[in-house]
């Protein structure tokens, strides 16, 4: 298991990942911050970019703030920095 910093900006126009700055993921989801859609996006997203279950990724703090703490369960955090830095290496060719 393994805790991830992220800062999330909701109802954003162009969702995706935007950096990862002092190892804290900066997030845009288009999801609006009410009944924790943008948090259940968040999930989702990181589920997707890392390959795993959503069910394995959940806020652990910060429902209601921009920057939340996000656990997830069964992997750690080394591998999961090596596929955001190849993302954004990626995202910045094209």
């Amino acid at each position: 298991m393994c805790r991830l910093k992220v800062k999330v900006t909701a109802n954003s126009h162009r969702p995706g990942l935007v950096g990862f700055i002092d190892n804290i993921i900066h997030l845009k989801v288009s999801s609006p911050p009410a009944d924790g859609q943008a948090n259940h996006e968040l999930c989702r997203f990181l589920a997707e970019l890392f390959n795993l279950a959503p069910s394995l990724i959940s806020v652990r703090y910060g429902h209601s703030a921009r920057q939340k703490v996000v656990e997830v369960q069964g992997v750690d955090e080394g591998p999961l920095f090596a596929i955001l830095r190849r993302r954004l290496v990626k995202n910045t060719r094209e």
